[in-house]
């Protein structure tokens, strides 16, 4: 039964915040589901994908440095590292949509580990706009990880269903051919 091997297995629970932060949509939504996940008898793992640099505080500047990040594909390093990730069959993926993708250093966290074999489902933090083109972009980036169709959540609200929702997709038989 999957849920049994699902205990077995360790999850991981990665959210994206910016350095200097102490909260973030996304901190926020991984701590509901590092908490829907405990109700049901699962541990996880929590980790911050943090970028080392701080981003401006200004908002068109901000946008204009995250931007040209994505336009350029750039790889911002990550302040820490994820301890034994090959431990770690599920990955749920906690970042925001700038600009119909995730955070540039969300691709780092993706290059640095192999995610072969990986069941990952991708929550993305929106303000009302989609995250199918976010999780198609992780998909082509990760072509021999099982990525999930994951659900769309704004963080200002407390969306129990879309919680819910990732959590299901931990769950599900496997149908990924990795």
């Amino acid at each position: 039964m999957e849920s049994t091997k699902l205990h077995a297995d360790k999850i991981l629970v990665a959210y994206f915040i910016q350095k200097g932060k102490e909260t973030s949509g996304s901190k926020k939504i991984a701590e509901q589901v590092v908490a829907a996940l405990k109700e049901k008898g699962h541990d996880s793992t929590e980790y911050a994908i943090t970028p080392v640099e701080t981003y401006p505080e200004d908002k068109a500047t901000f946008e204009t440095v995250t931007k040209l990040e994505k336009e350029n594909r750039t790889r911002p390093a990550i302040v820490d590292k994820v301890g034994k990730m090959q431990d770690y069959k599920y990955v749920v993926v906690v970042a925001p949509n700038w600009y119909d993708d995730v955070p540039m250093a969300v691709y780092t966290f993706f290059d640095e580990y192999d995610f072969t074999g990986k069941r990952v489902v991708p929550v993305i933090n929106h303000d009302g706009t989609g995250h199918d083109k976010v999780r198609e972009s992780i998909r082509h980036f990760l072509p021999h990880t099982w990525v999930t169709d994951g659900v769309g959540i704004n963080a200002a609200s407390d969306d129990e269903a879309a919680v819910a929702e990732a959590i299901e997709q931990l769950f599900m038989p496997s149908t990924s051919k990795f």
